[in-house]
């Protein structure tokens, strides 16, 4: 169940709040989720198990003046059943094919709402947004408040008023907005077709989702992320019907000849990342210009989604380094790595995805460790970040006061440095990989404000070679300490108010944010696998957890709290 201790977002975190979403953030959190496959937690339902929630508009009435038209168009709107047909009788029909519902929707609080005629034939209605859908289903909070005008001209068709021009796209406020959409990962590969990485987006719920959805997924990934990822499917590719049909469980979508450059492999890959994609529970049978195909599926070889860490905490206390049991009395070592972290006195640490490797920050400078083997000091820069190591075992660091001087090191401990794409910051808090190293997040200062930001790693041959535009995400004003991802979409940052209290800003990357109490003093954090499992580490060394409507004290004295990448073993 949510924690009664998450509040509207602030600052730069303002954006859509109704409490569907935090619901559907925080129950889908607590949740169990598979690390690979094709049925994944948090998508939707399979068309018929979960059905859209009916909304049955009136039409326009007889002899209803221009704002009541107005009004009746707009609530019509929520409604995309029969292609919005509802709608379109308010519409003259001169415009009603003209007028294109799916290039966006604007979603605002319900509140703010105005009409103001501008003319004998013309009212102007005016929303202030909170976030923003556009035609490929991307999110977006908003965090101004100036509202947004926009005209609808009138003409009497056989003595009615009709609409005869309208903003392309539809206007929902946040409740119906939740009723009426659905959140959905589209799956894309990392170059190395090693995982599938998730790509946020938003459709209506009902019967044309699949298609919706299919179609989406040929289109490609979103911008930010189109340097980190590829797809299965050739290029050209496309569906040749107007709709994916589904029978029973099965998504049966048939595909126009392109995609006959495509070899078995191929097949099995584009076949992968559609059930991926689709609403859990759905199987999928690609047909190329309708005849049948024999894929299989990539048995071993089968991508990795969602990568989990170890559910105990990797901590450092009272000179042992390992993972705290549940009972919290005691702390079992990472074999043959754990020593040597302790013999370097660090003040933080990341382990990579099988527990044989770690990166860790000391007095001294960076150094990596592999297990059986002597530390080696690869980064001696002053003022430097804890570093982060990704899924190639590359070791990421960064200056604090230097955010643009990247630096990455091979296993080998050779260096490369990265442009960064934030040249405007003057000051770096936290940078950290995804588990899958498709993507980073940093917490930065500029001259004005705090940002926190989403990148794409571009890779050549395994080796990071640059990063995407970055992609703002929500956070709280005030000073930056520390930021984690806790699962593949789920990104959080810790920030310290001007008032002095901290508060954790936890968001799905392309989707809504909710703002967390913290506990006093807190100055890390770090994800496991839901938002209700993140942990922090106070001033005083107290490792903390999230009971009930607050947080509880695990354990005290400890010295840092680790990042995991994976699992291990």
């Amino acid at each position: 169940m949510p924690s009664p201790s998450a509040r509207p977002s602030r600052g730069r975190g303002r954006g859509l709040l109704a409490l569907a979403g935090v619901l559907a953030l925080l129950l889908s959190a607590c949740t169990g989720i598979p690390r690979g496959g094709g049925v994944h937690a948090g998508q939707a339902d399979i068309p018929g198990d979960d059905p859209a929630p009916v909304f049955l508009p009136s039409g326009p009435q007889n002899d209803a003046g221009m704002e009541d038209i107005l009004r009746g168009f707009i609530d019509a709107a929520s409604s995309p059943d029969g292609n919005y047909d509802i709608a379109r009788d308010y519409l003259t029909p001169a415009y009603s094919d003209d007028w294109n519902p799916d290039t966006g929707v604007t979603v605002d609080d319900g509140t703010g709402r105005s009409f103001t005629v501008l003319d004998e034939q013309t009212i102007q209605f005016s929303v202030r947004p909170v976030a923003e859908v556009d035609a490929s289903g991307q999110y977006r909070e908003i965090d101004s408040s100036e509202p947004v005008p926009l005209p609808y001209s009138f003409v009497r068709v056989g003595g009615q008023w009709r609409i005869s021009s309208a903003p392309n796209g539809t206007v929902i406020d946040a409740t119906t907005f939740s009723d009426v959409f659905s959140e959905q990962a589209l799956y894309y590969f990392d170059p190395s077709f090693t995982w599938l990485v998730p790509d946020l987006r938003w459709f209506p719920r009902g019967a044309s989702a699949p298609t919706k959805i299919v179609r989406a997924v040929l289109a490609g990934p979103s911008s930010w992320l189109g340097t980190a990822v590829t797809t299965a499917f050739p290029q050209g590719t496309a569906l040749t019907a107007d709709a994916v049909r589904v029978v029973g469980r099965d998504a049966q979508v048939d595909l126009n000849s392109q995609a006959l450059g495509a070899d078995r492999v191929d097949l099995q890959r584009m076949q992968a990342q559609l059930a991926a994609s689709l609403p859990a529970g759905t199987s999928v049978t690609i047909t190329i210009d309708q005849n049948s195909q024999e894929i299989g599926d990539l048995g071993q070889n089968a991508p990795i989604t969602n990568p989990r860490v170890d559910a105990r905490a990797l901590i450092l206390h009272d000179g042992e380094f390992g993972l705290l049991a549940a009972s919290g009395d005691a702390i079992t070592p990472l074999a043959d790595l754990s020593e040597a972290v302790v013999a370097l006195d660090p003040t933080a640490v990341t382990v990579a995805a099988g527990h044989r490797r770690a990166a860790v920050l000391t007095a001294a400078g960076v150094y990596a460790v592999a297990a059986g083997q002597d530390p080696v000091l690869l980064d001696s820069r002053p003022g430097l970040i804890a570093p982060s190591i990704d899924s190639e075992d590359f070791v990421w660091t960064v200056p604090a006061a230097q955010p643009n001087d990247i630096v990455v090191y091979d296993s080998a401990g050779a260096a490369s440095s990265i442009e960064s794409p934030w040249p405007e910051a003057t000051a770096i808090t936290s940078l950290t990989v995804s588990r899958d190293g498709t993507r980073l997040v940093a917490l930065l200062s500029t001259a004005t404000e705090t940002r926190f930001v989403v990148a794409a790693i571009e890779r050549s041959a395994a080796a990071p070679v640059g990063l995407g535009a970055p992609l703002l995400l929500a956070t709280n004003d005030g000073v930056p300490l520390d930021a984690t991802w806790i699962d593949e979409l789920t990104v959080a940052s810790l920030t310290r108010l001007p008032s002095g209290e901290e508060r954790i800003m936890a968001q799905r990357i392309g989707g809504e944010s909710i703002d967390l109490d913290a506990p006093d003093d807190t100055l890390t954090i770090v994800g496991s696998n839901s938002v209700r499992d993140l942990r922090a580490l106070t001033a005083d060394g107290s490792l903390t957890v999230q009971r009930g409507v607050g947080w509880q004290e695990r354990l005290g004295a400890v010295g840092l709290l680790a990042t995991q990448q994976g699992i291990g073993g």
